[in-house]
């Protein structure tokens, strides 16, 4: 495993613009390594068994069509889906599907030294396995739960801006993004100076502390505000209540017992890893903690966070509604605890899902009804229209069934 955080310590300026870039992550899996662009003509095989944990299955054993998914690597090949640099699926519990597409590394790459095409940019896919190691905490006991006050789990002996309200904001407000701090880091553009994030990072080094002395400027739990330092300070409180720093946490009680080797991320500039939007990892490795999810907190047998944890963490605590239903395939209807929820109309159905979201269409998906885990890391950060929501459409085309 290589957890590269101290070379990340002279870099805070590239830092900066790395954090800046993950934060646009409300738009919204590990292959072979070294995978070259597919030619029209592909022909399916089943991934390659790794010794990593998975179970791994032919396609069509598993209730899928290996014609479908040859027929979307061609219009991969073919150019209709530019932007995919990785997919991987899990089937009934088994990996059936795992290739790297991208042929070139990017400056993505260039902020953890990562040269190897299949590791890839998590963005803020990062923040669900954030919410997930909090999970393992309340488990543990190192935190009390989620209606604790969210400052008795830091040791700052005071807050600028100070309002009673600060007592009243809970862990699960911290969570589900309703803190009620004066935030928005969408409005106006990450391009913009006056940007709140951009702010932030200019002025603050230690994020926990200066998310925690902004002043209020709603009831905690009554307006949701996306913010990016919220679930970066949820490592800290971690790490403030566990025996262990929170990289060796990571490692310890979700990575290792995922037999996940292959790992990198940023941190921040006081040496946290930064799961705000930092992660590096394997598509074939992100769609594990769908599989999980999907097994109710299970890992080949091992409990690694409560069913509990994991029913709570995908409910809609705040409904969301952004788009129409002819402007995208998936629609994003709620946030739970750093998870997003929506659905699929498809064939007449209506297939509910819950996903992990990155800048750039990064996605980790689960779809309890098909007993589907789908995993893509994609390159969309320019944001262009003609790029739309591929991620999206590539899975409503040939990954969900057919409609009879």
């Amino acid at each position: 495993m290589f957890l590269a955080i101290s070379e990340q310590k002279n870099r805070l300026s590239l830092l900066s613009t790395s954090l800046l870039l993950m934060l646009l992550s409300a738009c919204g899996g590990g292959g072979s390594s070294g995978g070259g662009e597919p030619a029209t003509g592909y022909t399916y095989q089943p991934p390659a068994n790794m010794g990593d944990g998975w179970t791994v299955s032919d396609a069509g054993s598993q209730g899928m069509s290996v014609q479908r998914l040859e027929d979307m690597m061609d219009a991969i090949g073919r150019g209709e889906f530019p932007i995919i640099d990785s997919i991987a699926i899990a089937s009934q519990g088994a990996l059936v599907f795992d290739e790297t597409i991208r042929t070139h590394l990017d400056d993505k790459d260039s902020w953890v030294d990562n040269g190897d095409l299949s590791m890839h940019a998590q963005f803020s896919a990062s923040k669900s396995v954030a919410s997930i190691l909090v999970g393992i905490a309340v488990d543990l006991g190192d935190i009390g739960g989620v209606d604790v006050p969210y400052l008795s789990l830091f040791d700052y002996p005071g807050y600028d801006n100070w309002d009673e309200r600060k007592n009243q904001i809970t862990l699960e407000h911290v969570l589900t993004m309703r803190l009620g701090l004066q935030w928005d880091e969408w409005n106006p553009s990450y391009s913009d100076p006056n940007n709140a994030l951009i702010h932030f990072y200019n002025q603050n080094h230690d994020y926990s502390k200066g998310l925690l002395d902004l002043p209020m400027d709603a009831d905690p739990g009554s307006r949701y505000a996306y913010n990016t330092i919220a679930t970066v300070s949820l490592g800290q409180a971690v790490q403030n209540r566990s025996p262990l720093t929170y990289a060796d946490f990571l490692n310890t009680y979700l990575l290792d017992p995922l037999r996940i080797t292959r790992v990198n991320f940023t941190e921040t500039p006081t040496g946290l890893p930064d799961l705000g939007g930092g992660l590096y990892m394997y598509s074939r490795d992100m769609v594990k903690f769908g599989q999980m999810y999907m097994d109710d907190g299970r890992w080949n047998g091992q409990q690694i966070v409560s069913s509990e944890w994991v029913a709570a963490s995908i409910q809609a605590y705040t409904d969301l509604a952004w788009s129409e239903p002819e402007t995208r395939d998936w629609q994003v209807d709620g946030y739970g605890y750093q998870w997003w929820t929506g659905y699929f109309e498809h064939g007449g159905q209506v297939l509910r899902s819950f996903a992990a979201l990155g800048y750039g269409q990064q996605l980790v998906m689960v779809i309890p009804e098909l007993e589907l885990v789908i995993a893509v890391n994609s390159s969309g950060y320019e944001e262009l229209p003609e790029q739309g929501n591929q991620v999206y459409d590539l899975i409503d085309r040939f990954l969900l069934p057919t409609p009879q």
